[in-house]
């Protein structure tokens, strides 16, 4: 049983001894009065806590200024992924116009060998015919016309005549006709194969350019590749340093915590001295009055609280994954989802420990609600009470904000239990 306890019981017994006299109206024996000097050479609490707060405000600087850091190595990484995706599906449209441009080629290069393969024929025939039409021409400069005409002349009758006539009319038709045909047709096919040859041409071309333009977007993904790979270096050092920074916050905001309950000790112990005095004073003018001690009662109970706002709970006690950090960990309070600016009220009767910048709470207000009870209001957006003030239920202390890690306006509030933090429904 701690001392504050057995002080307790013993005032509610009544049972105070000549001893407890050593203990009041500030006699106290060496060694505490040997203690008590030094603590009062030592650093005042209160000094502590406010040289651990500039600690706190100067790493939670530090924190903002690398958490910005973070995000703009993360943007940074994302781009230059971007880029290279970007890059890739470059590259892969290039091999498939490539993969096209190979078809195309090879299906005009069959089709450039079957023109060029007619072209010839057609070229051998008008040849040929042309050889025939100059023999028959040789002939009739050789033999002169005659020979047409003796042909004529041999005819044994009037319709031997006329169908001789029709025939060697016929053959000469025929040759001019045939000859001016393949000659036509030589000249289509020779136009077939000027085209294809410049269709080839520029598909080769083409395919030039496109091959040039996938070494490039090669070189392009290998730099963007370099690139990322250093950008992830960089987003991995940042949030390394980050990660340090908030377990290093979070080790000074428990000492931070630390330093208030021992004042909040300090503070129940001077109060439990002055009443053992007060107390010892009237045993003693009652002894000297001749009256019979008075039986003393201990004051004190369970501290009764109230809700600082109204409205649902957005995130109750207990473990969960944080949406600012994405750290699975405890939320040691509620967050109550009201609008900014909406007043909030004092849970119990307190003195202000603290009203300031607390690190990821933002603005924030911690009550000591005595019994070893205290409250802590996160994320004011205005903060109308100081330290040592004293307040009361329902006295409004702020405004509802979202200063500090807040993804919106709302009131985190907790309840501690020397220093411990407990559920506040339980409390409620």
């Amino acid at each position: 049983m701690n001392r504050p306890r057995l002080v307790a019981v013993g005032l509610a017994l009544g049972l105070w001894l000549p001893a407890v006299s050593s203990i009041s109206l500030g006699v106290f024996p060496a060694a505490d009065r040997a203690h008590v000097a030094a603590a009062a050479a030592a650093v005042p609490i209160s000094e502590k806590i406010r040289q651990k707060q500039a600690i706190i405000e100067a790493t939670r600087r530090k924190l903002q200024a690398s958490r910005k850091k973070l995000h703009v190595a993360r943007f940074k990484e994302q781009t230059i992924a971007d880029q290279l995706n970007t890059v890739q599906s470059s590259i892969a449209r290039v091999r498939n116009n490539l993969d096209d441009l190979a078809t195309s080629i090879d299906q005009n290069q069959r089709r450039l060998a079957v023109r060029r393969q007619q072209l010839a024929w057609a070229r051998a025939s008008l040849d040929r015919h042309r050889d025939a039409l100059n023999h028959r021409l040789v002939d009739i400069y050789e033999y002169g016309s005659a020979s047409y005409l003796d042909v004529l002349l041999s005819a044994t009758s009037f319709v031997d005549f006329i169908e001789r006539w029709d025939f060697l009319r016929f053959i000469i038709r025929s040759d001019a006709r045939l000859i001016a045909d393949v000659n036509q047709a030589a000249t289509r096919y020779q136009k077939m194969v000027a085209d294809l040859s410049t269709t080839q041409a520029a598909l080769l071309r083409e395919q030039q350019d496109q091959e040039r333009q996938q070494q490039q977007l090669g070189v392009l993904a290998d730099e963007r590749r370099q690139l990322l790979a250093l950008a992830a270096l960089q987003r991995r050092n940042i949030a390394q340093q980050v990660d340090e920074l908030e377990n290093l916050s979070a080790a000074q905001e428990a000492r931070l915590q630390e330093l208030i309950r021992q004042r909040q000790r300090q503070e129940q112990e001077a109060a439990i001295r002055a009443r053992i005095a007060a107390i010892q004073a009237r045993r003693m003018a009652a002894i000297a009055a001749g009256l019979p001690p008075p039986v003393e009662h201990w004051e004190g109970g369970r501290v009764q609280f109230m809700w600082p706002v109204r409205g649902p709970i957005t995130s109750p006690f207990g473990m969960r994954t944080d949406p600012v950090t994405g750290r699975y960990q405890l939320h040691s309070g509620v967050d109550i989802g009201v609008d900014y600016g909406v007043p909030i009220q004092a849970a119990a009767d307190g003195i202000v420990l603290f009203a300031g910048w607390y690190g990821g709470y933002g603005n924030a207000i911690i009550l000591d609600n005595t019994s070893g009870m205290s409250t802590l209001y996160a994320h004011c957006s205005a903060m109308y009470v100081s330290v040592n003030q004293q307040v009361q239920r329902g006295q409004v202390i702020g405004a509802v904000g979202a200063t500090g890690y807040a993804t919106g306006p709302h009131l985190h509030f907790e309840i501690r239990v020397n220093g411990v933090p407990v559920d506040p429904l339980s409390r409620l």
